[in-house]
């Protein structure tokens, strides 16, 4: 089983993207901000997914297909770099642990 974090306070629903769903409900409203990113250590692989990811929607299939380049993966959070990993879960799991150690879903 994986954990997961979802923060609800003064009414607001704080959670990684793929962790909160609310398929189903009518919200009036909603924001979506990205603290950090995931992204191919390689720098022309970097700008090759920049400039897709520029263009399409997160859950297009063009976005998919990024999700799995066999490459090496580096997490950015606040313009510090961490990294290299050889398999994109591991920088998503990094991710969150360090998200969540910096208190960022606590705001």
């Amino acid at each position: 089983m994986t954990k997961k974090r979802i923060v609800i306070k003064q009414g607001e629903v704080i959670g990684f993207a793929d962790e909160v769903s609310f398929e189903g409900l009518t919200l009036e409203s909603y924001d979506k901000k990205r603290v950090s990113k995931i992204v191919p250590t390689n720098f022309f692989l970097m700008l090759a997914f920049y400039a897709l990811r520029l263009v399409c929607s997160d859950s297009s299939k063009l976005a998919g297909w990024t999700r799995v380049w066999r490459c090496s993966w580096k997490v950015v959070i606040d313009g510090e770099e961490f990294g290299p990993f050889q398999k994109r879960i591991d920088a998503i799991n990094f991710e969150k642990d360090k998200i969540y150690e910096q208190g960022k879903l606590m705001r």
